[in-house]
This record gives structure tokens, C-alpha cells and sequence, in this order.
């Protein structure tokens, strides 16, 4: 009984410290960037007649801060491993997975908020569609730099796997689909008005499918202590 209400202690205090290490200046600046994005966004709108833009806006920002930020959540270059294996009181793979937590608590925060008052200007659309236009990028792109990073121990690669990905995505995933049709299960920013609704629900699907995946497969690695620790 001790032991248990030991542990319970422990994982409340390690869950303080995963949130005070992630803190709450990341968040900030995206609602900052939202903000900047959404009023640009609706002053198009306004003179344009273009009401996709607003939902662009946070489809486009959303994915690229939470990988961005995903990336660094558990990596030997942050964190001595050594220490971190000893004073530790459970495994580091449920380590990765609360302060994921925690990210995708202040991240999808923020973006869901900025979603609400999308949906209250002009042209906004349905709750669920403006939810599914970020939440399958997010997952995808974070579970990308998460796997990444563990794969590579920096977590500079994995934030920049993320960035490249986000980047042939938006600039380049319609001309993709042109050319290789069958990749469009995996277009980052498929659009719902350019694609059937059925279409539509598999692409969001597969992505978050995909990034779910891969960030089982970022857990699976920290399994090996050894690796963590960077032994040969």
C-alpha cells in the first residue's frame, strides 16, 4: 500500500516537472501566430470572398508548432541519459508518452479556441471538418519527428524530417497528387471542397493511423536502455 501511494507520489511530481520542462511559452507564441494569421485571414476574406484561408491558417500552423515542439520532448542532447535513467521512476517510454500529454494538452488547446472563433466569423465551417483539418496533420507530423528523433538521438533531425514534410506538403502535395494520384491517402493538406467526403475521412484517417504508428515505434526504441545511453 506504502509502495503504491509512493508511486502515485512520484508520478504526480514527475507529471509537475514534464509540465514546468515543456512550459507555456511554446503555446503563447503559437495563439500569437494564430491571432496574427486569423485577423490577416479574415481581412482577406473580407475583400476576396475566400473564406478557406481562415481555416488554412490554422491547418498550416497547428501541425509544424506541435512537431516542432514534439521533437525535443525526450532526446539524449537535451537531457543527460544516465541521469535521466536513474532518477526516473518508471519507464522512459511512459515518460515520452506524459509529456506528449501534456503537449497535446496546451497545443490542442490553443488550436481548438482558435478553431471556436473561426467558426464564429463569417463563412465558418462545421466543428468537426475545422478539427479534422489539423488534429491527422498534427498526429502525422509529430509522430514523424518523434520517431525520428529517438532513431537519430537529435532531436534537431527530427524537427527538421517534420519541417520538410510539412513543406512538400503545402507547397508541393497537389502537384504530387497530379503526377502519382495514388498518394493522395497521404497529402498532409488535402482540402474537403477539392476531394469527395468519403475520400476525405480516409485521408485524415491513414494520417492519424500513420503518426499513432510511428509514435508507438518512438516508445517501442526507448525500450532498449543501452541505446538511450548511446552504448555500442
Amino acid at each position: 500500500m506504502k509502495d503504491r501511494l509512493a508511486n502515485k507520489k512520484l508520478s504526480r511530481r514527475s507529471l509537475y516537472l514534464d509540465m514546468r520542462l515543456i512550459g507555456w511559452l511554446p503555446s503563447a507564441g503559437t495563439a500569437l501566430v494564430l491571432t496574427v494569421g486569423l485577423i490577416a485571414a479574415f481581412l482577406f476574406q473580407k475583400y476576396e470572398g475566400d473564406s478557406h484561408e481562415l481555416w488554412r491558417v490554422i491547418e498550416v500552423i497547428v501541425p509544424l508548432a506541435f512537431s516542432s515542439q514534439a521533437a525535443f520532448l525526450l532526446v539524449p542532447e537535451n537531457e543527460q541519459p544516465l541521469e535521466l535513467l536513474l532518477a526516473c521512476p518508471q519507464p522512459l517510454g511512459k515518460v515520452l508518452l506524459q509529456r506528449l500529454f501534456v503537449l497535446v494538452l496546451l497545443q490542442a488547446s490553443v488550436a481548438f479556441l482558435a478553431s471556436l472563433i473561426a467558426l464564429a466569423l463569417p463563412g465558418g465551417d462545421r466543428l468537426g471538418l475545422a478539427l479534422a483539418r489539423w488534429i491527422a496533420a498534427s498526429v502525422a507530423l509529430g509522430g514523424a519527428a518523434l520517431f525520428t528523433a529517438q532513431m537519430t538521438r537529435q532531436g534537431i533531425f527530427g524537427a527538421l524530417v517534420a519541417l520538410l514534410l510539412w513543406a512538400g506538403s503545402l507547397y508541393g502535395g497537389d502537384a504530387l497528387l497530379v503526377r502519382w494520384p495514388q498518394l493522395w491517402p497521404w497529402h498532409l493538406f488535402l482540402q474537403p471542397q477539392d476531394s469527395a467526403p468519403m475520400f476525405y475521412a480516409l485521408n485524415r484517417v491513414v494520417l492519424i493511423i500513420g503518426g499513432l504508428g510511428m509514435i508507438a515505434l518512438a516508445v517501442f526504441l526507448l525500450r532498449n536502455d543501452e541505446r538511450v545511453l548511446g552504448v555500442k
